[in-house]
Formats: structure tokens, C-alpha cells, sequence
């Protein structure tokens, strides 16, 4: 398993669930609080992820143009958070600053697998290319952001961003923009393959 599939499956896992910003959460007796799905809008199709190589989805355009400057990597593994097997493409850039992205490729867990208690992090609904989407921000550990684009039932695409080591490290609000704009991307490259 890469590094970035381990780091999502700790920070999504760790720990007590946690309310969805802005969304109430009810009470579930005296433990730990679930928080209650937000409502998020219809996908506008189905685009299935079965066969899909994730490392189609960010052109050599694309990656100079996101500072990637080194090739991407291509793996295969397992997802505590998505039950099942994922394709993912990593790729990370040095100058002008040093960033980590991956896609990643989920067809075995949806997007509803946030919303489910035990995930630790603050939920924040957007939209992707019209289709729904989340900002998933761990609280416990800072240096990445997930954006979370729901495709088809049960499979989403999986965009990670994460400070590359360097210091001082990239704010974690950054990483969320940038994630952000990797996943509009992402889902053009992705759409104009269907």
C-alpha cells in the first residue's frame, strides 16, 4: 500500500466520529456523536470507473502545469475506507515547491462511506464539473486534503493533495485549493475519455 492510501485510510478511521461542518449532528445516546449526511445534488450521469487507469487523468500538460515534475506512479491496493481494491496514480513536484498528488479510483465505496461514524473529518459539500462532491479535511493530521467527486454508485474519484516535506510546509488551506482544481482536472480528463 502507497503512502497517501495510508495516510487517508489513518486520518479518515481514526478515532470517534465527527459532526459535518454546518451539518447538524443528532445524539446518539451518551457516546460519540454521527454526523447526518448533507444532501448533495444529483449527479448530472453516471460516469463508471471500471477500466479507467488513473494516470490518464492528469495530462503531461497538466502536470507541468501543477509543478509535478516527476513521473507519475501507478499502484494498486487496498482501501480500509472503500472495502476493496483501488487503482491510484501518484505524482509529486519539487519546484517551485514540493507537492504530492494521487488519484485515486474507487469502484468498491462510494462517497456516502464519509458520512458513516468513525470518520474524522470535516465534510464540506462543493460540486466538481456539476457533479456532486466533498472536501473530506482530516482534523487529526494537517498536511493533506481529499476532494471526493461521486461518479456512479458506489465509485468515486479520489483526488489527494499533500505538502511535500518541505519547510515550512504548505497550509492546509492551500492544499484544499489546490485539490480542488486538481479534481476539475481530473474529471474534464476523465469526461473527455467517455
Amino acid at each position: 500500500m502507497r503512502p497517501l492510501v495510508l495516510l487517508l485510510a489513518l486520518a479518515v478511521l481514526a478515532g470517534c466520529g465527527q459532526p459535518v461542518a454546518g451539518v447538524p449532528a443528532p445524539v446518539t445516546g451518551p457516546g460519540p456523536t454521527v454526523a447526518a449526511a448533507p444532501e448533495l445534488p444529483p449527479r448530472p450521469r453516471e460516469v463508471p470507473l471500471d477500466g479507467v487507469d488513473p494516470c490518464t487523468l492528469l495530462t503531461d500538460e497538466d502536470r507541468t502545469e501543477l509543478g509535478l515534475d516527476q513521473p507519475p506512479v501507478p499502484n494498486v491496493g487496498t482501501s480500509a475506507l472503500y472495502g476493496g481494491e483501488i487503482q491510484q496514480c501518484a505524482v509529486r513536484g519539487f519546484e517551485p515547491r514540493a507537492i504530492s498528488v494521487s488519484v485515486l479510483l474507487s469502484v468498491t465505496g462510494g462517497i456516502e462511506l464519509y458520512f458513516r461514524p468513525g470518520v474524522r473529518s470535516e465534510i464540506t459539500p462543493i460540486e466538481v464539473a456539476g457533479f456532486p462532491a466533498i472536501v473530506a479535511l482530516p482534523v487529526t493530521i494537517r498536511d493533506f486534503c481529499t476532494v471526493v467527486v461521486d461518479v456512479a454508485p458506489g465509485q468515486v474519484v479520489d483526488v489527494q493533495v499533500a505538502s511535500g516535506g518541505r519547510q515550512p510546509p504548505i497550509p492546509q488551506e492551500q492544499l484544499c485549493v489546490d485539490a480542488e482544481v486538481v479534481a476539475g482536472i481530473v474529471m474534464g480528463n476523465l469526461l473527455a475519455q467517455g
